[in-house]
């Protein structure tokens, strides 16, 4: 075989995307809060972009092409809207060819209801514990204990009364409410459930392999008050340990976890800012209108535009402002953009919608966005980028913009009911059921038949798991 270098030709795509082009997907994809610190950022790096001040109305044009006198040089700056939405649905095509109006298989639309609905929670102290008693093995007795053990601990994961009422609570005898706080402090995070820091301490010690004649147990229950104050040296004196002991035991003390529920701790809360209100009445429709309050209200400062204009004005300046100025322009049109594509999208959600509007989530229909997305004459992930993390007001309340478009479930009539109007229909079901006589997964599945609702007795059992409802023998 011969060897060599060789040179050859090959064609081959890639996708490469202006930094406008980026700049205008986060426009679009940001929340309310995340967007006034991009703005915020742009205005503090383009002189000629300023905001406007108590004015009533949001200043936002679309941009017009920049022309300088007797000056020829910003032809390449004539964009109009259309040739941004062009550029943006390109894009989005390179990602994903299925766009609005391509055919849309069902596998393709549950994938992307899983993205819409992979957003996650942190999971609570109070769920994983519940999670580890319900699998202990532990009878009925010792669970409603441990139940109310759960039910009484703070934020750090200390039992806050005493076993007495904790007894009283769960109606059982004291010593299976001793039983029960024993299993409990068996499950993780380790030291939970303690009733004091020593005790929390020498749990973790305990789940650590350190006896009670350990060096380490030694002076939590005997020095622990001391155990900020003294030396390794004065500690060894105090406790009858050698100081290499010591040392050794108060670096394992230390790095032990005095408060272990405080990393399950909820976040603080978020406050969210509609950015679109649908108002109105089924009887006279629903109007859509942007909330303008809530949206920083921009423009080019006429100044600099002047100073373009002057045919006095230096060579180097004209550059600097064309270039400014176009970069100006540009943000004032993906602010446009974005406003628009928020609101035609609630316009569609108002006009699918409205029954929720007026009779609760019981009357949510099934919403797609590859369904919105042909409707705009857009594509899907232009969509799910503008109703991520976006806030609309509503008659029935405020709602994140996602909440919208549910998945859904046949109905007998033909048509569709979404998932969650099933779960609030299911849960009304199970609140008016006899409690002598609970009703099963599959009593539940007929009855819902008989509402014209289509749904095997695992979905019901799966959409009752969703809802945190035990099963019919636990509801007794």
């Amino acid at each position: 075989m011969k060897q060599g270098m060789v040179q050859s030709q090959a064609l081959r795509q890639e996708m490469k995307l202006a930094p406008r082009m980026l700049q205008a997907l986060r426009f679009l994809q940001a929340p309310l809060p995340e967007l006034r610190e991009l703005i915020r950022a742009e205005l503090e790096q383009n002189p000629v972009l300023e905001e406007a001040g108590d004015l009533g109305e949001t200043v936002l044009s679309p941009p017009e092409p920049l022309v300088s006198p007797g000056d020829d040089v910003d032809a390449q700056n004539d964009f109009e809207s259309d040739d941004f939405r062009r550029e943006i649905d390109a894009f989005e095509q390179m990602v994903e060819p299925s766009g609005a109006g391509a055919a849309s298989s069902p596998e393709a639309e549950e994938k992307r209801q899983f993205f819409m609905d992979s957003l996650t929670e942190p999971v609570s102290l109070y769920a994983t514990l519940e999670e580890q008693l319900n699998g202990s093995g532990l009878d009925a007795a010792h669970k409603r204990a441990g139940k109310q053990i759960i039910g009484n601990l703070d934020a750090n994961g200390w039992l806050t009364v005493d076993l007495a009422e904790i007894a009283r609570a769960a109606e059982v005898a004291e010593s299976v409410a001793a039983a029960a706080l024993a299993e409990v402090q068996e499950f993780d995070p380790a030291g939970v459930a303690a009733r004091n820091l020593q005790e929390c301490l020498l749990i973790q010690l305990r789940r650590a392999g350190q006896g009670a004649d350990s060096p380490a147990a030694r002076l939590v229950k005997n020095h622990l008050a001391q155990l900020g104050e003294l030396s390794a040296q004065e500690m060894a004196e105090a406790a009858g340990m050698s100081e290499a002991d010591v040392v050794a035991a108060m670096g394992l003390i230390q790095s032990l976890d005095p408060r272990p529920g405080l990393k399950y701790s909820a976040p603080p809360p978020m406050y969210v800012m509609p950015e679109v209100e649908i108002r109105g009445s089924p009887e006279l429709g629903y109007v859509v209108e942007m909330l303008k309050d809530t949206w920083p209200r921009l423009y080019i400062s006429e100044d600099y535009q002047e100073m373009l204009a002057d045919p006095e004005t230096a060579e180097e300046a004209r550059k600097y402002l064309t270039e400014k100025i176009r970069d100006g322009k540009f943000v004032l049109d993906s602010l446009l953009q974005r406003q628009e594509t928020v609101q035609r999208i609630a316009q569609e959600i108002a006009e699918t919608q409205a029954e929720f509007f007026e009779h609760g989530i019981t009357k949510l229909k099934p919403l797609t966005l590859s369904s919105v997305a042909e409707k705009l004459g857009v594509h899907d992930t232009t969509v799910g980028r503008a109703v991520a993390d976006k806030y609309v007001k509503t008659p029935q309340g405020v709602f994140e913009l996602k909440f919208f478009f549910p998945s859904g479930v046949k109905t007998a009539d033909g048509g569709a009911m979404a998932a969650a109007a099933v779960k609030e229909t299911l849960a009304r079901l199970i609140a008016r059921e006899d409690v002598r006589k609970p009703l099963s997964d599959q009593a539940l599945a007929k009855l819902l038949g008989e509402q014209g609702i289509q749904i095997a007795r695992r979905t019901v059992a799966k959409y009752r798991e969703e809802l945190g409802l035990p099963p019919a023998h636990q509801r007794k």
